[in-house]
C-alpha cells in the first residue's frame, strides 16, 4: 500500500490508538517526495566516488572530487526546501597526525572525525603526506560523510609550517620564506602552525616548533590562532591572536586540535561558510574568511593529555625523537 492509498483510520495497539496519515495529504507526501528525489540525485556521485579519485590523483595540484565538493553537501541538504537559499556552516580539524609520523591509527583518527561530525580533516604528518593520500583514499573507499584535506606539516628551519591542498612534501630544513614559497608553487595553503610554542618545550624538544614573529614578514595564507592543548596553552594562543590584531595581519585564522591521539580529534577547529564542501575551505583560507576556535576538556581529559606530553617528552628525552607524539 503507498502513501497515497492510505485512508485515515485509527488502529488499536497495546498502549491504546494511533492515527495513521490522512490520505492526499500533499505536504507530508512532497515531503517524502522531495528526499526520494534528492536521494536518487545523489546516487550516481557516491557510485564513482573512487574512480573519481583516482583520475585525479596523478595531477600535480589537487583538486576536488564530485564526492567531496558536491555529494558531502548536497548530503547535509537532503530534504530540505529551497535549498538554493541556505548557505552551510561547516566544521574542520586541520592539525591532525597519523601513524605515518607520530600520531594514532589512521583508522581510529577516521573514526573519531565522524563521531565529532567534522565536515572536513587535514592529515599533517610530520614531513611525510602518505598517511593523507591515504586518509583521503579511504574516505572516498568508505563513504566516509567526511572531506580529508592532504597536507603535511613542514619542519623548516624556523618552525612548523602547515602545507594543505598538497599532494607531495616539501623539503624540510628551508627558511620560513622559502618554504612557503615552495608551497605555494605546490598549489598549496601555508598555515603557521603553533607560531608561539613555549619555548620550554621547544628546549626540550631539541626542535624550532613555532615562527614567531616572522608572521609579519612571511606571507603565510592562515595562522593557528587555536592550538588545542589544556590549561597552560591559552596564552600562547592568545599571543598568536594578538599578532594578527595588533599587527593588522590580514589572513585567516584557524583553529586545530594537533592531535597526537584519536581521542584529542576536534578539540580544535576552524569554521567557515559555503556549500562546496573543502572548495569553499579553500577559498576561505584564501580570502581570510574562516575562524578557530577549541573546544571544551574535561578534567579527566586533562589529565591524561598531561600524562600523554609527559611520556612523549621520555621518549624523545631517552630516543632523541624530536617529536611530542
Amino acid at each position: 500500500m503507498t502513501l497515497s492509498q492510505t485512508a485515515q483510520t485509527v488502529q488499536p495497539t497495546s498502549r491504546g490508538y494511533v492515527s495513521l496519515p490522512v490520505a492526499g495529504n500533499q505536504h507530508q507526501l512532497s515531503e517524502v517526495d522531495r528526499y526520494v528525489d534528492d536521494f536518487d540525485a545523489l546516487a550516481a556521485l557516491e557510485a564513482g566516488a573512487e574512480q573519481d579519485l583516482a583520475a585525479i590523483e596523478a595531477l600535480p595540484h589537487w583538486q576536488a572530487t564530485a564526492y567531496e565538493s558536491r555529494y558531502l553537501p548536497a548530503l547535509r541538504l537532503v530534504g530540505l526546501d529551497a535549498k538554493e537559499k541556505v548557505v552551510l556552516q561547516n566544521t574542520a580539524d586541520l592539525h591532525i597526525h597519523t601513524q605515518w609520523s607520530d600520531g594514532d591509527d589512521l583508522d581510529r583518527v577516521l573514526a573519531a572525525a565522524v563521531e565529532q561530525r567534522l565536515d572536513a580533516i587535514a592529515i599533517t604528518d610530520h614531513d611525510e603526506i602518505g598517511g593523507a593520500l591515504e586518509a583521503r583514499r579511504r574516505a572516498h573507499r568508505r563513504r566516509l560523510p567526511l572531506a580529508v584535506i592532504p597536507g603535511v606539516e613542514v619542519s623548516s628551519r624556523d618552525g612548523h609550517i602547515g602545507a594543505l591542498f598538497v599532494t607531495r612534501t616539501v623539503p624540510k630544513g628551508l627558511s620560513a620564506a622559502e618554504t612557503v614559497e615552495r608551497i605555494h608553487q605546490a598549489g598549496g595553503i601555508a598555515v603557521a602552525h603553533h607560531p608561539f610554542a613555549p619555548k620550554l618545550i621547544e628546549r626540550l624538544l631539541r626542535v624550532k616548533l613555532g615562527c614567531g614573529d616572522l608572521l609579519n614578514t612571511v606571507p603565510f595564507d592562515a595562522i593557528e590562532c587555536t592550538n588545542a592543548v589544556p590549561g597552560f596553552a591559552a596564552r600562547y594562543n592568545l599571543a598568536a591572536r594578538d599578532a594578527v590584531e595588533n599587527q593588522r595581519i590580514r589572513v585567516a585564522v584557524t583553529g586545530s586540535s594537533d592531535a597526537h591521539a584519536a581521542w584529542q580529534v576536534g578539540k580544535g577547529r576552524t569554521y567557515y561558510a559555503g556549500n562546496e564542501g573543502p572548495l569553499s575551505l579553500q577559498r576561505s583560507l584564501q580570502f581570510g574568511l574562516c575562524q578557530g576556535a577549541e573546544g571544551y576538556w574535561r578534567f579527566r581529559e586533562k589529565i591524561r593529555y598531561r600524562l600523554h606530553l609527559l611520556k612523549a617528552l621520555g621518549k624523545n628525552f631517552l630516543f632523541r625523537r624530536n617529536s611530542i607524539g
